[in-house]
C-alpha cells in the first residue's frame, strides 16, 4: 500500500474516533516518514473541504419556498441565498489561510525533525567509531600485557639458565683445579723419582757389592717414574678436556647474555607498546566523551526545538 493511501485512511480512521488530525499523529498510525504525512495529510483536508462545499452548495427550494415563490418573493430567497453564501465564502476563506499557515508551520517542523534525526543518526555512527576503537584499544593493551608478561616470563627462564650455568661452570673450574693439582703432585713424584735414580747410579759406582739392592730400587724408581708419566699424560688429558668443557661453557654462558639482553629488549619494547595503547585508549575515551556531550547537546536542542 503506499504512504498516500495509508495517510487518508489513518485521516478517516482518527476522525470517526474523534481524535485530533495531526501531522505526529497521521504519522503515527500510518507508520510513514514526517514529509509523506505533512504532504498527504494536506491533500487530505484539500479532499475533505471540496467535499464539504459541494455538499453546502445552494440545495433545492423546499416545498413553501416555492409556494413564496409563485407568491412573488424570488427576491426575497435569493437575496437571503446570496447573504449566506457571502458569509460562507468568508468563513472557508478565512479557515483556509488558517490552514495554510498551519500546514506551513508543520511541513517546517518536519523538516527540522527529518534533520534532527539525520544528525541524530550521524552522531550515533560516530559514538558507535568511537567505542569500537576503544574496544580496539582495550584488546591491544591486553594483547601488549599478554607479550610484556611472556617476556618477564623468558627473562626469568633465562636467568634461571644463567646461574645454572654459572654454576656448572664453577664446577669445572674446581675439577680443572683439582686436575692442576694432580698434574702438579704427578710432576713432583717424577722430579722425586729422577732424583733417586740419580742416588741410586752413583751409590752403585761406590757400593758395588750391593749391586743387586740398587738393581731392584733402580728398576722400582723406574717403575714410579713411568707410573708418573702416565699420570701426567692422563693430568694432561683431563686437564685438556676441562679447557673444552670451560670453553663450551663460556659460550653456552655468552649465548645465554645475548639471549637475556634480547628478552630485556623485548621487554622494554611491549612496556613502550603498552603505554602506546593505554594513551591511544585515553584518547578514544576523549572522543568518546565529546561525542557524547554533542550528541547530549544536539539532542537537547532537538527537544526544545
Amino acid at each position: 500500500m503506499r504512504d498516500k493511501e495509508r495517510v487518508f485512511q489513518a485521516a478517516e480512521a482518527l476522525t470517526a474516533e474523534g481524535v485530533a488530525v495531526t501531522v505526529t499523529n497521521v504519522r503515527e498510525r500510518a507508520g510513514c516518514s514526517n514529509a509523506a504525512a505533512t504532504k498527504y495529510l494536506r491533500e487530505w483536508r484539500d479532499t475533505r473541504a471540496a467535499e464539504n462545499d459541494a455538499r453546502q452548495a445552494l440545495p433545492d427550494l423546499p416545498a413553501a419556498v416555492t409556494a413564496l415563490v409563485e407568491r412573488g418573493v424570488d427576491a426575497l430567497w435569493g437575496a437571503a441565498v446570496e447573504v449566506a453564501r457571502s458569509e460562507h465564502e468568508a468563513a472557508a476563506a478565512a479557515h483556509d489561510e488558517a490552514l495554510t499557515a498551519v500546514v506551513g508551520e508543520a511541513d517546517a517542523l518536519a523538516a527540522r525533525v527529518d534533520e534532527a534525526d539525520a544528525e541524530l543518526a550521524q552522531f550515533r555512527a560516530v559514538l558507535e567509531s568511537a567505542r569500537e576503537q576503544a574496544r580496539s584499544a582495550e584488546e591491544d593493551r591486553a594483547a601488549v600485557e599478554k607479550e610484556r608478561a611472556d617476556a618477564v616470563a623468558m627473562s626469568a627462564r633465562l636467568e634461571g639458565e644463567l646461574a645454572a650455568a654459572r654454576q656448572a661452570l664453577d664446577a669445572v673450574r674446581d675439577e680443572l683445579a683439582h686436575e692442576r693439582a694432580a698434574t702438579t703432585a704427578a710432576e713432583r713424584a717424577r722430579s722425586d723419582a729422577e732424583a733417586a735414580r740419580a742416588q741410586a747410579e752413583g751409590a752403585a759406582v761406590g757400593l758395588r757389592e750391593s749391586l743387586a739392592d740398587v738393581r731392584g730400587a733402580l728398576e722400582a724408581a723406574r717403575s714410579d717414574a713411568a707410573q708418573a708419566h702416565r699420570d701426567r699424560a692422563a693430568a694432561e688429558t683431563a686437564r685438556a678436556t676441562a679447557e673444552a668443557s670451560v670453553a663450551r661453557l663460556e659460550g653456552e654462558l655468552s649465548a645465554s647474555r645475548d639471549a637475556l639482553a634480547s628478552a630485556r629488549e623485548q621487554v622494554a619494547e611491549a612496556e613502550r607498546t603498552r603505554v602506546a595503547a593505554i594513551a591511544a585508549q585515553a584518547q578514544a575515551e576523549g572522543t568518546a566523551a565529546g561525542l557524547r556531550e554533542a550528541l547530549e547537546a544536539a539532542a537537547s536542542t532537538s527537544v526544545s526545538g
